[in-house]
């Protein structure tokens, strides 16, 4: 097993790929940051999201060795896609705040996704040679559909679980009606 306190990041550095050490700030580690937040979020859901979890490393992988598995990616980005439209029904006609981990799991994967964006945009304005060199267009087609199916799964959150949604100042203004 690799040693996990190498002091090597104590200077603000990192190991971006096998080949590069970069500052702690570069997008792609911002990037990969996201991805973990959004795994972590998942994990505090306790709901079975352990495949997307299980998926999620594999994409910080696709980061650090700058190698994208289209195919692999297709596959996952439909499976969320025949979800969400055998699901669409589980979504109300009203809005709903955002509330639990499933919801914040969103929040962070649109955060994840529009990083990734930056980094294609910032990668048109390079020369050849300093460009990252990965293939973002499947990475980010697969964060907006994690994203929308994070947002169906937190709508049958809603419906599983209310109490998760209950709102405290409603059932105060009810409780002061019925006491007057």
């Amino acid at each position: 097993m690799a040693q996990v306190t190498t002091k090597s990041g104590d200077t603000g550095m990192t190991q971006l790929n096998p080949n590069r050490i970069a500052s702690k700030t570069h997008p792609v580690i911002e990037i990969m940051g996201a991805i973990d937040e959004v795994s972590c979020a998942l994990g505090l859901a306790g709901d079975k999201f352990d495949g997307i979890q299980t998926f999620l490393s594999e994409l910080m992988g696709y980061f650090y060795y700058k190698a994208v598995d289209d195919h692999r990616i297709a596959q996952q980005t439909w499976q969320l896609e025949n979800y969400i439209l055998t699901h669409n029904n589980s979504i109300p006609p009203f809005f709903v705040n955002p509330k639990g981990y499933v919801s914040l799991a969103r929040a962070i994967c649109r955060r994840a996704e529009r990083r990734v964006v930056e980094l294609m945009e910032s990668e048109r304005k390079l020369p050849e040679i300093e460009r990252y060199g990965m293939n973002l267009s499947p990475v980010i087609q697969y964060l907006n559909r994690l994203s929308d199916y994070l947002f169906v799964k937190s709508f049958e959150r809603a419906t599983a679980q209310p109490t998760l949604f209950k709102d405290e100042m409603e059932d105060e203004a009810q409780q002061k009606v019925v006491a007057a």
